[in-house]
């Protein structure tokens, strides 16, 4: 039971004079936009230099949650991570966590920053737009010495965190006082990421969360195997889940281990988003088939044999040893786009996998929509249904049938990562913001699926309308992209996918466009957690900078004031630093000697020089994968004694320079028969030089520098 009041002492008198001289005011434009905010004459809140953290004791084991984690951290855990968070968004500030009794007789220090949890009956006026109780809802009462964030349940608290620390970013360090009312209108505020055709690096689905976190996303869906499309045996298929039977998952190195794939769930719901796992089959199954051809059906070996007797045992073997990994209250299986001359089988694998996963795992789960005819089955209502196409379902006509539905619809939610004849490679923001009604126009939100026919759409109101999750699909597979370049696409779409899933577009405060645009910049560098646009203080535009002609020690100084001293060992020097993202100019000064070697080395790609069909070129690496300058080869017999390197990248290109003359954009060839796409690669700068391969001089620029600027030579 919570505890029984609804007045903190801190908040007790305070409370009540604010509600008699409230009036109703837009709150500051932070993502997503507020529900309700009142304003009061308590004064503007202003963050202090130093600070407490006050976690009410009889609330700081409370686990309060009632979504989808099988792991919600406590109260007193969410503060230690808001705490982390205060201090890396404001490194001037000190954050103390304290847990003290805040009933009758409690006075904050100024500039207390307050958590605690509702007692039920004030818990219970935060409902989602279907009318259920939500735990994560929150309210914010700020006056001048403090700030008192009291939640629906735990993570309703932590949400209430984040508004907070984004009014402090936008609004110079001040959060309006009065009294902000805030919950989501839907539970499932969701991304999806394919890691099935693309490796990804555990730590970078990890930072994924913190950035989806950051705008109060709940859901990481994770698409874990999966296929490149066609009938060939042998094409590209991966589970990334590491397996015990080495046959299923041969590539071990591109595989998440059980401690990897738990810690990754744990630093996830340490922000407030559960992940959400996705094993495919019978679709998409390839990587099943290549262990044990005879599942296959004989038209397709990417499709499961559902008749054959080893076929569900197989699948449900492949589940059992991977369900005791998973802290969600549900899983995807996939199932989706599998014949449909085969109804019935399909129909009954489905409901199978469902009475056996929630059987083993005390699990339900998810499909995607799937148009599988059939007068005689049908799958069980018990099944979430995850919309993503009408030629697949008609989501409306689900909901109306009594199933819970997820809303990914394709015309709104879905990309495809460099190149789709069909989808975009970034969410299309005027459709998002203008489009949800061809007629009229109009914010989109979870309850639109149709834009063309809003007969199609339920309410905001209807319960089984569960939310909705936008998806990044990878169909080229694991050499299309970079997965760094998986953030760019999603970077700004993920947001407003965020703010619509949290407050109905006709609800009275609803973000609006203009707000957005003022505000994402500034949030979006300040979101915790992550670094994911590479960023590298810096006391001016040259970042970094070694000249070795005249070094003559073991440390190497930088000549650019930012004191990022490196070490040389061997003619190879160590750095401080890890991977400059975009926008961004380096030079390297090297010998001209026409050798492979790396000449860059980083966390996230090196750069270097390769063989070529008729000598050598400039090449990045990212992820095992070589994506050599295409057109290019150096001279046999070089002119001078010394080569200079520039390279120029932004999220969309990758531009490279050899003595002053431009010599090509990285790009990558989808087919034969596709235009070449530009690559984006982040500047690897935590070693320079390697075997073979002496640099004389290294400048890192912040920005795109111009070339004939800061080149030595001069086009030849």
């Amino acid at each position: 039971m919570v505890k029984p009041y609804l007045q903190l002492a801190l908040a007790g008198i305070v409370w009540i004079s604010l509600s008699l001289r409230t009036v109703t005011a837009a709150f500051l434009p932070i993502v997503p936009a507020v529900h309700t905010f009142a304003t009061s004459s308590a004064g503007d809140y202003q963050l202090p230099s130093s600070l407490r953290i006050v976690v009410d004791a009889a609330q700081a084991s409370s686990r309060e949650d009632n979504g989808l984690s099988l792991i919600p951290p406590t109260l007193s855990a969410f503060a230690q991570t808001f705490a982390s968070d205060l201090r890396q968004t404001f490194p001037t500030t000190t954050a103390t966590v304290v847990t003290l009794d805040v009933g009758a007789g409690f006075t904050p220090n100024k500039g207390d920053i307050i958590l605690t949890i509702l007692p039920d009956t004030a818990a219970a006026q935060f409902t989602l737009a279907g009318g259920s109780h939500t735990t994560e809802g929150y309210q914010l009462t700020t006056t001048s010495s403090s700030i008192t964030i009291s939640g629906s349940g735990a993570k309703g608290s932590f949400w209430g965190t984040r508004t907070v620390l984004q009014g402090l970013v936008i609004n110079g360090g001040k959060i309006p006082g009065g009294i902000v009312k805030d919950q989501p209108d839907w539970e499932t505020r969701g991304f999806m990421l394919d890691v099935g055709r693309q490796w990804y690096p555990i730590t970078f689905l990890t930072e994924l969360c913190a950035y989806a976190s950051w705008f109060k996303m709940s859901e990481f869906h994770v698409h874990l195997s999966d296929n490149l499309p066609g009938v060939d045996p042998n094409a590209y298929a991966r589970l990334r889940l590491r397996s015990m039977v080495s046959e299923l998952t041969p590539h071990v190195n591109e595989t998440y281990s059980r401690e990897q794939f738990e810690d990754f769930q744990q630093q996830c719901a340490a922000r407030g988003v559960t992940v959400i796992p996705e094993i495919e089959s019978p679709g998409h199954a390839l990587v099943i088939s290549q262990w044990k051809p005879q599942l296959a059906l004989s038209s397709d070996p990417t499709l499961l044999n559902l008749s054959f007797p080893d076929t569900i045992p197989t699948v449900k073997s492949i589940w059992q040893e991977f369900l005791p990994w998973i802290h969600s209250k549900q899983v995807s299986i996939g199932a989706d786009e599998y014949d449909s001359a085969l109804a019935d089988d399909y129909n009954n694998f489905v409901n199978t996998m469902s009475d056996f996963i929630s059987q083993q795992g005390q699990k339900e789960i998810r499909i995607w929509g799937t148009n599988e005819p059939s007068n005689r089955t049908s799958v069980s209502k018990n099944i979430t249904i995850q919309h993503w196409d009408f030629g697949q379902d008609d989501p409306f006509s689900l909901i109306r049938q009594g199933y819970n539905v997820i809303n990914s619809e394709d015309s709104f939610q879905y990309i495809v990562m460099k190149q789709s004849g069909s989808f975009p490679q970034q969410l299309d923001q005027n459709r998002l913001w203008t489009g949800a009604n061809t007629a009229s126009g109009g914010i989109w939100d979870p309850h639109v699926f149709d834009r063309e026919n809003a007969s199609n759409n339920p309410t905001i109101t209807d319960p089984r309308l569960h939310g909705a999750i936008l998806a990044a699909w990878n169909d080229h597979g694991r050499n299309a992209s970079t997965y760094l370049e998986a953030f760019y696409s999603i970077k700004s779409g993920l947001p407003v996918i965020a703010a619509a899933s949290w407050q109905a577009a006709s609800r009275p405060n609803h973000l609006t466009r203009a707000q957005f645009l003022s505000s994402f910049p500034s949030l979006e560098r300040a979101a915790p957690g992550q670094n994911l646009d590479r960023r590298i203080p810096s006391k001016g535009s040259i970042v970094v900078e070694y000249d070795l002609s005249s070094n003559q020690g073991a440390t190497v100084p930088d000549r650019s004031g930012n004191g990022y001293t490196g070490t040389l060992s061997g003619g190879t020097i160590q750095t401080p630093l890890m991977s400059k993202g975009h926008n961004y100019t380096l030079l390297v000064n090297t010998t001209s000697a026409v050798t492979p070697g790396t000449l860059l080395t980083g966390p996230d790609d090196t750069f270097a020089l390769v063989s070529s069909g008729r000598g050598l070129t400039l090449a990045f690496n990212s992820t095992n994968i070589t994506y050599p300058l295409s057109g290019f080869t150096f001279p046999t017999r070089p002119a001078s004694p010394w080569m200079e390197i520039i390279i120029t990248g932004t999220e969309a290109s990758t531009s490279a320079f050899v003595n002053g003359a431009h010599v090509g954009e990285f790009k990558i060839s989808i087919s034969r028969t596709s235009t070449p796409q530009n690559m984006s690669f982040v500047a690897p700068v935590q070693q320079i030089g390697g075997p073979g391969k002496q640099v004389a001089r290294f400048v890192l620029w912040d920005g795109l520098q111009d070339i004939t600027a800061i080149s030595a030579f001069h086009v030849q």
